[in-house]
């Protein structure tokens, strides 16, 4: 008994081939319509070009070593208070590339650039320079910004060697370099403005001080401070490359080298996407007629 129901729970693999020989047209009918399918929408498809810069940290301002160490010795936190940077690069690093990645900086650049028509052509008039939906619908900066961050730009960290990567993925191939190279220039002079900044306001600071301590040591002490912060500034104002230099500039991709859609890849997943589902297509059929055909009997 238990080898005969065996049996009849076996699935019969002839009978399983016979019927999918019997239905062979269907088979290559699905084949047929999926390869073109796939093919048509491989070429009809907008090439996404990239567009990559790789750029290394620039180092610290050498705000270390020597007479400044006796001074951060006798001063404390005073340092500190002042904004004097003590500690290591990687911490400028870091902030500098969440600036890079932040919706403050990323909104200023797609504002400056006027992306959002750009960014959402589809409902874009070129003709009226208006947009082809209601208000309601019409995008924000927010919406740029996450679909920026989210599909165009990606930015990574090589922990072992410091390079950074920027990557810029879009449909035109000389803006997508274009927009990689001004990125790094933007983020430069950001944390240019904001190293001169901080310096300026450290030196107030210090110079406050200053005027109200007595004793030598602190005074010299401080003095030594606001050299390094005149040093700091003057760093900040004649380096263009202030806080990451290019290794590697983004350059045009090849019109012939998009990174999708891959049309070869599409057109050979036609003939196997389609044979899948003409055998599933044939099985489900043919699952749904045997109870018919039992029924007749």
């Amino acid at each position: 008994m238990n080898d005969m129901k065996y049996s009849d729970d076996e699935i019969d693999l002839r009978e399983l081939f016979l019927k999918l020989w019997n239905k062979r047209w269907v088979i290559i009918a699905f084949v047929i319509l999926c390869t073109a399918a796939l093919t048509t929408i491989a070429y009809k498809m907008t090439p996404i070009y990239r567009a990559t810069t790789v750029v290394i940290p620039a180092g610290s301002s050498g705000a270390s070593g020597g007479g400044l160490g006796a001074a951060l010795g006798q001063l404390g936190g005073l340092a500190s208070l002042a904004g004097v940077n003590v500690g290591s690069g990687d911490s400028e690093v870091q902030e500098a590339l969440a600036v890079l990645d932040s919706r403050v900086f990323t909104e200023r650049f797609i504002t400056e650039k006027n992306l959002l028509p750009k960014l959402y052509s589809k409902i874009w008039d070129e003709k009226t320079n208006q947009w082809t939906v209601e208000k309601e619908a019409q995008p924000t900066l927010a919406k740029a910004y996450a679909y920026f961050d989210k599909n165009i730009r990606t930015v990574t960290q090589d922990k072992k060697t410091g390079l950074v990567t920027l990557t810029i993925d879009w449909r035109d191939r000389n803006e997508a370099a274009e927009w990689a190279n001004e990125l790094v220039q933007r983020l430069n002079a950001e944390m240019r403005a904001r190293a001169i900044e901080k310096s300026e306001a450290s030196m107030g600071y210090l110079d406050k001080e200053l005027k109200s301590t007595a004793q030598i040591g602190t005074q010299e002490a401080i003095n030594r401070l606001i050299e390094v912060q005149v040093k700091q500034r003057m760093l900040a104002n004649v380096t263009a490359e202030y806080s990451f230099r290019v290794v590697d500039k983004a350059l045009p991709s090849d019109a012939d080298d998009p990174i999708k859609p891959k049309k070869l890849l599409m057109m050979v997943a036609g003939p196997f996407l389609g044979g899948f589902l003409g055998i599933l297509w044939v099985l489900i059929a043919g699952a749904f007629q045997k109870p018919k055909e039992v029924a007749n009997s």
